[in-house]
């Protein structure tokens, strides 16, 4: 692939030809290899396509030798809005699915993609990921399993800030190590309307100070850049911006030049700001009418109470039109439901069947459509704010300037002399729009243009300075800082805040992350949360909350609203909890979970509520409501989980079948009802009884197709049974298939093994394999690359512990065979249990510790290791602790003699790894100054992706040559 091939590729992909700035930001890309500091570029103008760009450049470097190759293999698009309509993420996906279709073809695209095959890796099936990054949760996988995979990552500033600070929101603290080496990493950071994010700026500029060759003592160098898209630049040299072959395209005049006039309104009090906007839209709908059957009004409030004030109202206003809510506080499956119907509808560039407006169309919304969202309003009503802002919103109107006219208000409430958001820009704004408007014909009111170009013009011509949100500095990210991040097992109890170095000191805590369960009753206790270890928490059902409006709500006192702007903090009178409030279950990953009450929860916790608890509708966030919230656990589970899955318990018949089907439901739950007792009086097994559910649920016609599926699958494929309680059937059960899919979970990889069994060396011999690959397409030198081989492939020798050998036969040792893998279902949380326990393993004890404690007592092992010191902390450290303490545990000791690798290996006594005079923190910090804080955390990703990778490989081949 050449550089002049690029408006080829473009047009092969979008079937139209490239802007010219795209085309010209791409060829200065091949030549120079290296990427402009800003990309100054107006709305509208398609820059998106930035993507488009980095992805070629990586294409066009794909041949190059490893160790040459500029362009990244991570792209991440990151917007500081939470990600609802995401503009970027939907042309991502395209890109990636017309590569993966062009695979094994001729032309252009099935180069591209044989181009980025290559990078991927041998094995690699797609030429291109794209990920969501959105929370995470504890038991989650880190969201690429293969380092050399070019991926697009599409995120926001806390998600992305806070995993390359080494404190992934959501993120278990033994995975954070891989979430920050894969940001930092091989990577390139576009980072949309950055005039919004100095602080995370400010805090990337230092964060590539510390990656510098002058903090390390030998610098892992792979690509990586940080790039600044934006229409306000300020003061940036090296920006890349439009000229006059721009500004002449015929498509790009049309977007620039669109006039987008609106009415500017006043109300004294803040009180009235609802009905009034609920108001206008009605008024706004009337005059579109005339000339639009169908149109689409957007409705932008700054906080999502007055946003789903304004939604409720519109509903009880307008019979004749369709109405949505769009805030960044929403479950992503209710996201995906929401968009999947009605995004067709909105966004630019729809047309005839496509768009199926056949109805009118409120889109009522917050700040989070402000960027990133391909949104395309007929007419928009808008609360003031800041003029950044607004100008952002306007955006939405007539997006592509396809049409002759639109109509806009903004209305502003007089009485906000000092917003809790914009603060004095917002009535500074205000004045300004006053100053520079015009008379409207006919009314009281005044007028506003916001044309792209007329706006541009005028600000030329003002000091804005007063009228955007006032830019603030984030604290100095000092080495200090970064010697406490990089700490993550354990984390130390006095630690920097992320939310500082990401948004500055008007900041807030990390968010609180809810789910709603059906199945945990109301008045629950400690054994009703027991069913979490097999169907754990999943970040499609979790819905981010401030923790104070959290707290309001389980206290049903006090202000429950949240600001839908990341990072920034509430402002007005905090509220003191003096009652304990109602009990929640907060989920610790492979821990369980632990009952708390509301006063208990903390940033970043992952809370599962009872679903009568309410709280949330399919909009969202919504603490005043008291009807149960729908139980999303099992939604598109084979996608989302790998496997299907089935709970069998009466408050999650219902969602089985369409409405009206009272009668089969009641049915259903009667049998379940009397399961214990039918099984006391010995009328029949267990698994009778889960099959006759399943028959009289399949033979009712008003069973949901996606249940139906689920179910006939469960008796196609055979499935466990995993029961809510072990005395007592009726409680329920879940029934999960027999797929053969990875379910080593990745923060804990003792018990957490394979459902059958592999060979120690042989699972070892994989992963150095593997590893090995890895660290040669990134181009290491040698002897690093025999380091990590070696890591790799001793790192499971501590699994020779005879007592940990028994616990993977079920607590006795059954045969010789040194195995890495366990027979029993990593989900039966009981069996792992009682294998532990039989085998008189200590628990919490790990398995890498011994392998170290091998390592030193037979250095002959190291012999060929390019750097000895990394390959024992790469061991020690696969599973992510010993960053620097290992755990403290109560061992005996253990007697390991084997052979392996064709040399007999003995160990006696206790690794004591955790005392501080066994050298392991101090070979930690010789290593953080050796390679880096992020240099480092690379090296310990190869070798545990290629551990989870080839792991997840084993569970999904019955051999294993």
């Amino acid at each position: 692939m050449r550089v002049e091939d690029f408006d080829a590729f473009f047009m092969a992909l979008h079937g139209k030809p490239p802007f010219p700035w795209q085309a010209r930001l791409a060829k200065q890309l091949g030549e120079t290899g290296t990427w402009p500091q800003v990309l100054n570029l107006p709305t509208s103008a398609g820059k998106t396509a930035a993507l488009d760009a980095a992805l070629f450049h990586l294409i066009v470097e794909a041949a190059q030798p490893p160790a040459q190759r500029r362009a990244p293999r991570r792209i991440f698009f990151v917007v500081d809005r939470r990600l609802v309509v995401d503009e970027a993420y939907q042309r991502a996906i395209k890109i990636a699915e017309a590569l993966a279709n062009a695979q094994g073809g001729s032309g252009i695209l099935a180069d591209a993609a044989a181009g980025l095959l290559n990078l991927a890796g041998e094995g690699a099936k797609q030429p291109l990921v794209v990920r969501r990054l959105r929370g995470g949760l504890p038991m989650e996988r880190a969201f690429l399993g293969n380092p050399l995979q070019p991926a697009v990552i599409l995120t926001t500033v806390d998600q992305v800030g806070s995993r390359l600070l080494f404190r992934g929101y959501g993120v278990s603290a033994n995975m954070r190590p891989i979430h920050a080496a894969l940001t930092a990493m091989d990577s390139l950071i576009l980072l949309d309307e950055a005039h919004m994010s100095q602080p995370f700026l400010q805090t990337l500029k230092a964060v590539a100070r510390y990656r510098s060759a002058d903090w390390s003592e030998r610098q892992i160098r792979l690509p990586h850049a940080v790039v600044q898209m934006t229409a306000t630049p300020g003061d940036a040299t090296n920006a890349f911006e439009l000229n006059d072959k721009d500004y002449g395209h015929e498509l790009l005049q049309q977007r620039l030049q669109s006039a987008k006039p609106a009415e500017l309104e006043e109300v004294k009090d803040a009180s009235a700001l609802a009905s009034v906007l609920a108001d206008k839209t009605i008024d706004l709908f009337a005059q579109l009418g005339k000339t639009l059957p169908a149109p689409v009004i957007g409705v932008v409030a700054n906080r999502v109470a007055t946003a789903r004030e304004v939604f409720e109202r519109l509903k009880r206003q307008s019979d004749s039109a369709e109405i949505i809510l769009l805030t960044g506080r929403l479950r992503p499956a209710d996201r995906d439901h929401i968009l999947k119907k009605h995004l067709p509808r909105m966004k630019a560039g729809r047309s005839g069947a496509e768009a199926g407006n056949s109805k009118p169309l409120f889109v009522v919304a917050t700040q989070t459509i402000e960027v990133g969202a391909d949104l395309d309003f007929d007419g928009l009503v808008t609360e003031s704010a800041a003029l950044d802002a607004l100008r952002q919103r306007f955006g939405r109107l007539n997006r592509l300037g396809e049409r002759p006219h639109c109509l806009a208000a903004v209305i502003h409430a007089k009485s906000n002399k000092d917003d809790p958001i914009y603060g004095k820009a917002l009535t500074e704004t205000w004045k300004w729009l006053n100053e520079h408007s015009e008379k409207i014909k006919g009314k009281k009111s005044k007028g506003f243009d916001f044309g792209i170009l007329r706006l541009n013009g005028l600000l030329a011509k003002s000091n804005v300075s007063s009228l955007y949100m006032l830019p603030v500095d984030a604290p100095v990210l000092l080495p200090t800082h970064l010697d406490v991040l990089v700490q993550t097992s354990p984390n130390p109890r006095v630690s920097p805040d992320p939310a500082l170095l990401l948004h500055g000191p008007n900041s807030r805590e990390e968010d609180v992350q809810v789910v709603w369960r059906a199945d945990v009753p109301k008045n629950f206790l400690i054994e009703d949360l027991a069913i979490l270890q097999a169907l754990p928490p999943a970040s499609h059902e979790a819905l981010a909350i401030p923790l104070s409006a959290f707290r309001a709500f389980l206290h049903q006192i006090g202000e429950a609203d949240a600001n839908d702007l990341e990072g920034l903090a509430e402002t007005g009178e905090t509220i003191e909890f003096t009652e304990i409030g109602k009990p929640v279950a907060v989920w610790r990953g492979a821990n369980g979970a632990e009952m708390v009450s509301a006063n208990r929860v903390r940033p970043g916790d992952l809370v599962v509520l009872p679903a009568i608890y309410g709280g949330a509708d399919e909009f969202g966030w919504y603490p005043t409501k008291t009807i149960p919230v729908s139980d999303v656990a099992e939604l598109d589970c084979l996608t989302k989980r790998g496997k299907y899955y089935l709970r069998l318990h009466p408050a999650l018949v219902s969602y089985w079948f369409e409405s009206g089907s009272d009668n089969v439901v009641a049915e259903i739950q009667r049998l379940i009802a009397n399961w214990q007792p039918r099984l006391d009086d010995g009328e029949t097994e267990l698994a009778a009884l889960y099959h006759e559910v399943l028959r009289i649920a399949l033979d009712s016609e008003s069973l949901s197709s996606n249940y139906r599926t689920v179910i006939e699958a469960l008796l196609r494929e055979k499935f466990s049974a995993i029961p809510y309680a072990e005395r007592d059937a009726s409680k329920g059960v879940l029934l999960v298939s027999k797929r053969n899919v990875a379910q080593t979970l990745v923060d804990d990889g003792d018990a957490l093994s394979l459902s059958r069994e592999v060979g120690l060396e042989q699972h070892s011999r994989g992963v150095a394999g593997l590893a090995r690959d890895f660290s040669l397409d990134l181009g290491l030198p040698p002897d690093l690359v025999a380091s990590i081989e070696k890591a790799a492939l001793y790192h499971d020798l501590g699994k020779a512990d005879p007592r940990f050998q028994a616990m993977l036969q079920g607590g006795v040792a059954r045969h010789d065979k040194w195995l890495a893998k366990s027979g029993i279902n990593a989900a039966d949380r009981i069996a792992r249990q009682l294998a532990r326990k039989i085998a008189a393993y200590p628990s919490g004890q790990r398995h890498e510790c011994y392998s170290v404690a091998l390592l030193r007592a037979n250095p002959q092992l190291l012999e060929f290791s390019g750097d000895p010191e990394l390959t024992e902390y790469l061991v020690g450290s696969h599973h992510g602790h010993g960053r620097p303490w290992m755990p403290a545990i109560s061992d005996e000791g253990t007697d390991i003699d084997l052979t392996f690798d064709n040399q007999s290996i003995h160990f006696c006594g206790v690794h004591n790894l955790e005392r501080l005079d066994a050298g392991w923190a101090e070979l930690f910090w010789r290593l953080i100054r050796r390679y880096g804080y992020w240099g480092l955390s690379f090296l310990e990703t190869l070798v545990r992706l290629a551990d989870q990778q080839h792991s997840e490989w084993e569970s999904k081949n019955e051999t294993n040559d």
